[in-house]
């Protein structure tokens, strides 16, 4: 409903992306006098050769939520489970702004959100008044803050809260609590809650209030969020749980030959082979995680809020004789593409292995473009600009690795070719 009362339908903006700069990049971009968040972003990441059909966007908006949690400097605690900072400074910059900005534009556009916030923060910033007498104090990201708060609640006797009033009266009475002086030992668990929720909430109002003004600023999407905080909990919080193999497996379809076929039988003996590796993944005998293959298809890491698009799929190829090609995958078509008949689940597991950890990019890591582009400069003879594309190439990976993918027979009609570097030099 929020995209159908605010986006641009057919309007897109191009979003340029230097990779090691995501954030700067992204920050640059909405500062533009141009920029429109409800025109769809198509993103081009900068020497990368990919045209963004939905798998970029989707990997910008991922990475994004990252960096904005982890180096913007508005964020500070254990990862998952995380509190606005204290800093002025930051406040001076509009950080919080820019912050909550780029967190709406993510949703605005079936991105992911940050799923970082501490819970108890979360509430407060909705309005609600969540219980703090139980709140766990080791999650407080000041060691200093973490033993005073301790030291409150640890008081079990009227010597120990004398103790802590000699100790600490003054710090409670300017946490906004005057009254610790005339307190008794039943006052200590809302004493402690009230620390709590001037450490985590009261104290960064200010910082609060930018942020959740930026996220505003895109169709009033806070008030949304406040109106509705129970169901986007699982996007500011960190409630998600691991991928299961029944709901990664639920993802996926398959585009599978005639039944009956050659092809069908062969793609069976894949598919086979394919649950035995996610056996694998599910038994922790394997280091391949589900959040990774999904990212290796789609780019996300998790099924968006709104859903994707369109239904991931599997499909296969042949795999020529004497040759090793690996799985490869179209992150905007969000397709897996396997070999048809592999027999042994080991054989498909260390391809796949290969394949999704030495994913560095589009364009670098989904070699497919990569490569039909180096056969294209190969056949008509573009020898200095083929010797540029390699050397490009051999930045992100080995030579021997480099030798082991470039044989690859393309859809179009190109006659096939067997690369090696000294071909090339």
């Amino acid at each position: 409903m929020f995209q159908e009362d605010h986006l641009s339908a057919g309007l897109v903006s191009t979003i340029c992306i230097r990779r090691k700069k995501l954030l700067e990049s992204a920050i640059r971009a909405l500062s533009r006098v141009t920029f429109c968040w409800t025109e769809s972003p198509h993103i081009e990441f900068v020497g990368e050769d990919a045209d963004d059909l939905g798998g970029p966007q989707r990997e910008f908006f991922r990475l994004l939520m990252i960096e904005v949690q982890t180096t913007l400097g508005i964020f500070e605690g254990k990862a998952g489970q995380v509190f606005l900072t204290y800093d002025q400074a930051a406040l001076d910059q509009q950080k919080y702004f820019k912050g909550g900005n780029l967190i709406a534009w993510s949703i605005a556009h079936g991105g992911p959100c940050v799923k970082a916030l501490d819970p108890s923060l979360y509430q407060l910033m909705c309005g609600q008044e969540p219980s703090l007498e139980q709140f766990d104090w080791h999650v407080l990201p000041d060691p200093d803050v973490q033993n005073k708060v301790e030291r409150i609640l640890q008081c079990k006797t009227a010597g120990d809260l004398t103790a802590v009033k000699q100790d600490l009266g003054d710090w409670i009475a300017e946490c906004g609590v005057p009254g610790i002086f005339s307190a008794t030992v039943e006052d200590v668990p809302k004493i402690f809650a009230y620390v709590v929720k001037h450490y985590i909430f009261l104290r960064t109002a200010k910082m609060i209030n930018q942020f959740t003004d930026g996220i505003n600023t895109f169709g009033k999407l806070w008030d949304i969020v406040k109106e509705n905080w129970i169901a986007f909990l699982p996007l500011f919080t960190n409630m998600q749980e691991p991928l299961s193999k029944a709901a990664f497996k639920a993802i996926f379809s398959f585009n599978y030959s005639s039944r009956g076929s050659n092809r069908r039988e062969a793609e069976e003996d894949t598919i086979y082979c394919w649950e035995m590796v996610l056996n694998m993944i599910e038994d922790k005998v394997t280091e391949l995680q589900f959040e990774e293959i999904l990212i290796f298809v789609t780019g996300g890491d998790e099924v968006p809020a709104l859903g994707f698009p369109s239904k991931p799929s599997i499909d296969f190829y042949e795999q020529e004789a004497g040759q090793r090609r690996l799985p490869f995958a179209s992150t905007c078509m969000m397709c897996l593409y396997l070999p048809r008949g592999v027999t042994e689940e080991g054989i498909l597991h260390d391809m796949l292995f290969q394949a999704i950890r030495g994913s560095l990019g589009f364009g670098k890591c989904h070699f497919l473009s990569v490569i039909v582009r180096v056969q294209y400069l190969f056949i008509f003879k573009r020898v200095e600009k083929l010797v540029e594309v390699v050397h490009n190439l051999l930045e992100y990976i080995s030579p021997k690795a480099f030798n082991a993918l470039v044989v690859y027979r393309p859809a179009c009609n190109v006659p096939h070719m067997s690369l090696s570097l000294q071909k090339v030099h």
